[in-house]
């Protein structure tokens, strides 16, 4: 019996666990996929696919700057993958979102007048007399 070289059992055994992920993911078994992908990541580190998926699940469980970090790589590794480049451009999109709900942005003082024109007089104190 012939038997495979070692880096095509790795490779192999790195589908089966991404096609193990996906179906997770399927069902909504998020970290069970994120298990998967993890495991298939350090089967083959350079895979554009998986790492993308790890960084949906990441996504998925709130842990935005684990899927920021991974949306990042994939992109490295395969700069022209458009299915990479729409998810994090949807994750950036997102991502935004939630910052802005947890971190607001105050509102804008109010502008100060300009040098040319005159303060405004201030109101009459409670006490004053009533205007004639």
């Amino acid at each position: 019996m012939l038997s495979l070289p070692a880096a095509a059992l790795a490779a192999e055994n790195a589908k089966e666990q991404m096609d193990f992920g996906v179906k997770a993911a399927k069902k909504g078994l998020w970290r069970e996929a994120a298990f998967r992908w993890e495991k298939a990541l350090k089967l083959d580190p350079r895979n554009p696919r998986i790492i993308n998926n790890l960084a949906v699940a990441y996504e998925t469980a709130g842990q935005f700057d684990k899927a920021d970090q991974l949306y990042r790589q994939a992109l490295q590794v395969d700069p022209g993958n458009r299915d990479i480049k729409q998810n994090y451009d949807l994750f950036t999109s997102y991502f935004k979102q939630i910052q802005a709900r947890q971190h607001p942005v105050p509102p804008a003082a109010p502008a100060a007048p300009a040098a040319d024109t005159e303060p405004a007089p201030p109101p009459p104190a409670d006490d004053s007399p009533p205007p004639r």
